[in-house]
């Protein structure tokens, strides 16, 4: 049986991957915002989920996303 406390922890951890997930998906949506062609945005997608996890890998798909 779950308890409030147990339901609690499980909540705490949803919340914490769904807020990690919009932070490494964040390029993504800056390249569709920023009207970048497919051809970036599959770049800055690709380079985000493969590359995410590395603050190298968000950083450079993130300065793809951003750039002019």
């Amino acid at each position: 049986m779950i308890t409030l406390n147990g339901l609690l922890l499980i909540l705490k951890y949803v919340v914490l991957i769904a807020i990690f997930v919009c932070i490494v998906l964040a390029p993504a949506y800056l390249a569709s915002a920023n009207g970048r062609s497919k051809y970036d945005q599959m770049r800055v997608r690709m380079g985000s989920l493969m590359f995410g996890w590395s603050f190298i890998g968000w950083i450079f798909a993130l300065f793809i996303s951003a750039k002019k």
